[in-house]
């Protein structure tokens, strides 16, 4: 390991060097040119050695409460104290390190029986698989509802005791089900078109799973349900039917001729981790903060033998986007220094719904309106150099008139927005934009279908997720770019809070 580190700094100390000159054009203006083709090169160097660290085998796959969380953390503090930051805590009696209490929920037994007239269902084997949130969950004959896509503003009344069946291959299926179960529904079963992605869910799910501790997960149940049990349950011929009225944005919910008989029980504990937090101070003290965010986060071991990898490594997801946030710190740290405070925030249990996001916004450093802008970096070492980039949040904050700028200035081209807004609510930006803290991802690897389309397919929360063969071009030019946009948005020259809107050109 020491080895490691000591190549590392000395891989660092030339990256920086042979890149100074092209970067610091960017240190008072927004860089109008692309940077010598040494300087990404350089770049990209420094970003695959801290991905190759953090994402070795000796991290164990960063999960939470496991020893490779203690190996990420203090690297990452290390790297932080290093370039001269100081902790963002605010809290002296926990430096650098933010306490995030989780509850933990490991699956122990389940099963899931239908009934239609009295008369049991038969369901293909494997095909249901139900979960609870606490130590043991039971529904008896409980009435069966299909809803499609609808949850969010359904009336309670609609809903409250019934198992609802609902559509998982949606924009915002997470939500839909977490207000399915706040309006009352007695179980939520997501029905998932594939095959594969249904098997990857359960399996997941039967490795545990994470809620803050505190908020109170009940005995809820949910679970998961394939399309040839659906068909099984409600009928091929209706189940079509439903399928196709779902499509209408004012599907009502249908009852099905059916009961169900649920029990799920659980094996429940405490799990203690951290987010991490440090703080490049500004030059003008009560002006403001930038948030630059990366989750830690990843599955440890994510499969079993006989697989001879049974390690998930989280490469790209998301050592990628620790090492673009250490970078841009480095360069930031480098001066001169930004007059808005800039935070750096490495959030625990993304992976297992955005959780440490969630534990900052509940308990921040500072007021949340203090933020003008974060940027979230998750994924991006997938697409080559030279391609468009896209924001994933675009309309849904106060940045884009000033994102746009900064894009013009930088010759960077942005690409479409359909594909990047599929993941708007599945990255820990979505956790502050919830509580009107403006934050968007500005990236090159949602930009373009292709290459990440292969990267879910072929790596994905998949132990194949490894630092070799990973793509660092488009990686190199988004640290760049989120550079110049935190310098942008940390300027009250350039954008004023309180407007939330440029002020200046860049």
């Amino acid at each position: 390991m020491q080895v490691r580190v000591q190549r590392l700094r000395t891989g660092l100390a030339t990256a920086f060097a042979a890149g100074l000159v092209a970067l610091l054009a960017g240190c008072t203006t927004v860089p109008r040119t692309a940077p010598p083709p040494g300087a990404l090169s350089a770049i990209e160097a420094s970003l695959r050695t801290h991905i190759d660290i953090l994402a070795s085998d000796e991290f164990g796959g960063r999960r939470p409460g496991t020893d490779g969380e203690g190996k990420t953390l203090r690297y990452l503090a290390r790297e932080f104290q290093g370039m001269g930051l100081e902790s963002g805590t605010n809290d002296p009696s926990n430096p650098w390190y933010a306490p995030v209490e989780l509850a933990s929920i490991t699956p122990a037994q389940s099963s899931a029986r239908f009934f239609r007239s009295g008369r049991p269902v038969a369901m293909p084997g494997g095909g249901v698989a139900v979960f609870s949130a606490g130590s043991r969950g039971l529904i008896d004959r409980a009435p069966v509802m299909f809803v499609g896509n609808a949850g969010e503003r359904l009336d309670g009344a609609a809903v409250a005791g019934r198992v609802v069946l609902m559509l998982w291959d949606h924009e915002g299926h997470t939500e839909q089900r977490d207000a399915l179960l706040r309006e009352g529904a007695a179980a939520v079963i997501a029905i998932v078109r594939d095959e594969d992605e249904y098997a990857s869910m359960v399996a997941a799910r039967r490795r545990g799973s994470y809620r803050l501790a505190s908020v109170d997960g009940g005995n809820a149940i949910d679970g998961f349900m394939t399309l040839d049990a659906a068909a099984a349950l409600i009928g091929e011929a209706r189940f079509a039917d439903l399928l196709a009225h779902a499509q209408d944005p004012a599907a009502k919910p249908r009852g099905i001729d059916a009961v169900a008989t649920l029990e799920a029980t659980s094996t429940p504990g405490t799990v203690k981790t951290h987010n991490l937090i440090a703080r490049l101070p500004g030059r003008v003290p009560g002006s403001g903060a930038v948030l630059v965010l990366a989750h830690w986060d990843h599955f440890g071991t994510c499969a079993a033998p006989p697989a001879i990898d049974t390690t998930c490594n989280g490469a790209v997801d998301n050592a990628s986007g620790l090492a673009v946030m250490t970078e841009l710190a480095r360069r930031l740290a480098a001066g001169p220094r930004p007059a808005r405070d800039v935070y750096f925030l490495a959030t625990t249990a993304e992976e297992w719904g955005l959780l440490g996001a969630q534990a900052f916004a509940e308990n921040p450093p500072v007021p949340l309106d203090s933020i003008v802008a974060a940027f979230n970096l998750d994924t991006v070492a997938v697409a080559p150099a030279g391609g468009p980039v896209a924001i994933v949040g675009k309309g849904l904050t106060p940045l884009d008139p000033g994102i746009l700028s900064v894009l013009k200035a930088t010759g960077r081209v942005e690409g479409t927005e359909e594909y990047a807004s599929a993941y708007v609510r599945r990255q820990d930006g979505w956790a502050l934009i919830q509580r009107d803290v403006p934050a968007v991802s500005v990236t090159s690897a949602f930009a373009q279908e292709g290459p990440l389309a292969r990267y879910i397919t072929e790596r994905y929360h998949q132990p194949a997720d490894k630092p070799t063969g990973i793509e660092l071009g488009g990686a190199a030019e988004d640290l760049l770019l989120n550079l110049a946009l935190v310098r942008f948005f940390a300027d009250p020259a350039k954008w004023t809070a309180t407007a939330g809107k440029s002020v200046a050109a860049p």
